[in-house]
């Protein structure tokens, strides 16, 4: 293999190595069990976010409940304290399908505006799916507000 190819391979493998290793943590996930998530961009951790930009969340889960509506609820959490993120659409059924069944397997889609009024600072996100006052999905996700 020509060096090029090997440095190639390496970059990739590390890659692959980094995107396993991100911290993202449930908090209280109810009504589903997470599976996959995927946050672009994320090549590290904290996930930097660029002000003036869209952080873009996939989650994959196994719904364990009946839905038929939810709701998307994001939280900056700063020195303890939680802050709202405001979303365009807060209707979490129109990022994933609904009605949902026991035992569906689900992807759910949305993007997060990073407002340039942000402050540039490191922040743990709460990402939330709720329906009936419930978590179905909880996550944590420390993130880099970046100018």
């Amino acid at each position: 293999m020509n060096p090029s190819t090997v440095l190639t391979v390496l970059c990739l493998g590390l890659a692959v190595a980094a995107a396993e290793n991100i911290p993202i943590k449930d908090c209280g996930s109810k009504l589903a069990t997470i599976t996959a998530i995927d946050i672009s961009p994320c090549p590290q951790i904290p996930c930097p976010f660029k002000r003036g930009t869209t952080g873009n969340i996939t989650v994959n889960f196994t719904s364990k409940a009946e839905i038929t509506n939810a709701t998307s609820v994001v939280h900056g959490i700063i020195a303890g304290v939680p802050v709202p993120f405001p979303l365009k659409d807060k209707n979490a059924c129109h990022n994933m399908k609904c009605p949902i069944q026991i035992g569906d397997k689900v992807v759910y889609k949305n993007g997060v505006p990073v407002l340039k009024s942000y402050p540039t600072i490191e922040v743990l996100v709460k990402y939330e799916i709720v329906s009936a006052g419930q978590d179905v999905i909880c996550f944590t996700v420390p993130v880099q507000i970046t100018a």
